[in-house]
């Protein structure tokens, strides 16, 4: 959608197809009863100043401040979220503070003298935090992210998505305060009045009043490369299928499908990859509640693995506008699963009420009469899994993709990267500037491997981006 709405901008013909009955894919708001619900919270935050500035054009008038606070409900105490070693010091029990000392020096030691490559995601925790916090506040939560051992997932994730470096980090916080040349980007936050899916909904807006199609209900099916520049895509709505020529095709199509229905078609390794590329899915329990407030919190992280949620957030805390009236309030329960596993096979009633028994038998947050109704939303693709071998896979099929000149991949499912809503918009722009005429390439996005949700204030300029959407 932000390559449409950049390239709408400057005059160029487009049509986006959008397989859902609605924009916004991951990144969208659904309503009910005039309550809204966001698939997951998604708050907007980036690095980028000038893509702060596009941000601020295209949602003018809709913005409110978020104050986030995020918390971890560990073995029934709450521990803010980026973890501080101060707080777990002061809640924890002197056994449990000297083996997370022993364990980190442990770490630390065996890591100096044998310089082992840092492989898996576990790996990568534990040299950064030590096994006994790795264990506390990472292990079971990423597992239940994940649906599998952190010992079978990459470490790549974890430098952008940790907070700090390690523990030597929280120490020197602890004693001193932040370092000076940093400034925190998680403590508050734009958020769209009315959900984070107006985002999509502007950017299709403004497409279509330059007189360009944002097509709803149409799933692409086939895509035939016929030279460079010349591409029929076939898709199919409720009225039949349909053919479209084009020119250049960007496709958020999740990286391994889009292989599969490229033709002419791949050499078997390469059809091999993709269909080994694994996405985790989602589904998000939304209650409407007949009381005021659950929690203080934005986010939630629920770690115990007998829960059948991992995180929740309450709408009304982000906005106002996310409720229906002040005497209720919302929840939204993700729940983290694959396709065919247990908790995607229970049915949506099913799902729902056990949902519900968690939070008030297990958890004892509301009572069972507070709730009034609910929602509850499937969504396949949520998270790429990044396996041990997820790069030679991603290498391999890149490779092959180089030679179909004119098809480019973007956002999350497309490039199979972990990307932010900014990562993904800030890709969609700059692919646009690339077709435009410009020597920049969309791909670099979201490669730094440092911690995301902190900036340096003696770090070097980001990349420019030269929006012209909005002048």
């Amino acid at each position: 959608m932000a390559v449409a709405h950049q390239l709408s901008a400057n005059g160029v013909r487009v049509t986006v197809l959008e397989r859902n009955n609605y924009v916004g894919g991951l990144a969208a708001t659904f309503e009910h009863r005039g309550f809204k619900f966001d698939l997951g919270g998604h708050r907007w935050f980036t690095k980028n100043q000038e893509l702060n500035d596009w941000f601020r054009n295209l949602m003018a008038g809709e913005l409110v401040q978020v104050k986030r606070i995020s918390r971890i409900y560990h073995d029934g105490q709450y521990f803010n979220y980026p973890i501080h070693l101060k707080e777990i010091i002061s809640k924890s029990h002197p056994r449990t503070i000297i083996a997370m000392a022993a364990s980190f020096l442990w770490s630390s030691l065996k890591q100096a003298a044998v310089d082992r490559p840092i492989v898996t995601m576990e790996q990568a925790y534990t040299a950064q935090f030590g096994a006994s916090l790795y264990r506390m506040f990472f292990q079971r939560y990423s597992e239940k992210v994940w649906g599998r051992p952190c010992t079978e997932l990459s470490a790549d994730w974890v430098a952008q998505r940790s907070r700090g470096l390690s523990i030597w980090g929280l120490a020197r916080d602890a004693l001193r305060g932040p370092r000076n040349d940093a400034v925190s980007l998680v403590d508050e936050f734009m958020y769209p009045r009315h959900g984070y899916g107006r985002i999509s909904a502007r950017m299709a807006e403004d497409v279509k009043a330059a007189g360009n199609d944002v097509l709803l209900g149409c799933q692409v099916v086939r895509l035939l490369y016929h030279r460079p520049g010349e591409f029929n895509v076939i898709y199919a709505s409720g009225k039949g299928q349909h053919k479209l020529r084009a020119d250049h095709v960007v496709s958020t199509i999740p990286l391994g499908r889009l292989v599969l229905i490229l033709e002419p078609g791949c050499e078997p390794p390469v059809a091999a990859a993709a269909r080994s590329l694994v996405f985790r899915d989602l589904i998000t329990v939304n209650l409407i509640l007949r009381r005021p407030r659950v929690s203080i919190d934005t986010w939630l992280y629920i770690q115990d693995s007998e829960i059948i949620f991992g995180r929740m957030h309450e709408p009304k805390n982000w906005s106002p506008a996310m409720v229906a009236d002040d005497d209720h309030t919302s929840l939204v329960l993700e729940c983290f699963c694959s396709a065919g596993d247990h908790i995607w096979s229970m049915s949506d009633e099913a799902i729902g009420r056990r949902c519900v028994q968690d939070l008030t038998d297990k958890l004892k947050f509301i009572e069972e009469r507070d709730v009034e109704d609910m929602l509850v939303i499937r969504t396949r693709g949520a998270y790429p899994v990044y396996d041990l071998q997820y790069q030679n896979k991603i290498s391999l099929i890149q490779t092959h993709l180089s030679n179909r000149i004119g098809l480019h991949t973007v956002g999350r499912g497309g490039t199979f990267r972990y990307n932010n809503a900014d990562h993904s918009i800030e890709m969609g722009l700059r692919l646009a500037r690339k077709l435009l005429g410009e020597d920049v390439d969309h791909l670099t996005v979201n490669l730094e491997a440092e911690y995301q949700e902190e900036i340096r204030t003696r770090a070097r300029r980001p990349v420019r981006m030269q929006s012209r959407v909005g002048q």
